[in-house]
C-alpha cells in the first residue's frame, strides 16, 4: 500500500498541477485562415473533430511585467484641481429623479 493511503490521505488527479503560462488556442480552417480562438484545448479539439481538415495551435501570451514604475510630477498650485466645496444643508437642492 501507498504511504499516503496509510494516513487516510487521497490525491486528486492534477491536484499538484504546475500552473502554466497564460495561453489560448487558435483554430484554423483547411485554407489556413483563422476560424476562432479558444480558451481551452478541449474546445479546440472538439471544433477540429466537427470540421475535418481544421487544425489548432497553442499560443502563449507575452509575460506581463512584475513591477511597473510610474513617475509623478508635482504641479503648480494654480494648475491643480480646486478642492471641492461641500454646500451647507441650507443651500443644497433636492435631487429629482
Amino acid at each position: 500500500m501507498d504511504s499516503n493511503s496509510d494516513m487516510g490521505l487521497t490525491l486528486r488527479k492534477n491536484a499538484l498541477k504546475i500552473s502554466e503560462s497564460p495561453h489560448y488556442f487558435e483554430v484554423k480552417n483547411s485554407d489556413g485562415k483563422r476560424y476562432c480562438h479558444c480558451g481551452g484545448e478541449y474546445d479546440a479539439i472538439k471544433i477540429c473533430e466537427m470540421y475535418p481538415g481544421f487544425t489548432y495551435q497553442k499560443h502563449y501570451l507575452p509575460e506581463s511585467p512584475k513591477t511597473v514604475n510610474v513617475p509623478h510630477i508635482r504641479l503648480d498650485d494654480d494648475t491643480q484641481l480646486p478642492a471641492q466645496q461641500i454646500l451647507p444643508e441650507s443651500q443644497q437642492q433636492p435631487l429629482e429623479l
